[in-house]
């Protein structure tokens, strides 16, 4: 696939390998992928996911998030602070070192 997103999946069990990827966080040396079907931990680091998914639509909001624009189902504010939120109902945080980012991609307001 040419976005990368297929590729990535690759590393997780059979099951996810078809379901839609909604983000990544990183957990110490591992990252948790939130996808359609449920989250998995894989043993990597989270620039080298990043850079794996370049051409995917998705962007990094956080040192510890990667999201994919499909993935996100709401934004919430929390005491000027902005939220994502995905189809499990996580909620991940947009930093604001990326905010300009989010903005210009559309994922916040």
């Amino acid at each position: 696939e040419a976005d990368g997103i297929a590729t990535f999946l690759e590393r997780l069990p059979i099951k996810y390998r078809t379901s839609d990827l909604y983000a990544i966080s990183s957990e110490d040396h591992y990252l948790r992928v939130h996808t359609s079907v449920g989250e998995e931990l894989i043993l990597m680091r989270l620039a080298d996911a990043v850079r794996e998914l370049a051409r995917a639509d998705g962007l990094q909001v956080h040192r510890s998030w990667w999201v994919a624009k499909a993935g996100i189902q709401d934004e919430k504010r929390l005491d000027g602070r902005s939220l994502l939120v995905l189809p499990s109902g996580t909620e991940v945080p947009v930093s604001r070192s990326y905010r300009a980012k989010a903005k210009e991609a559309g994922l916040i307001r």
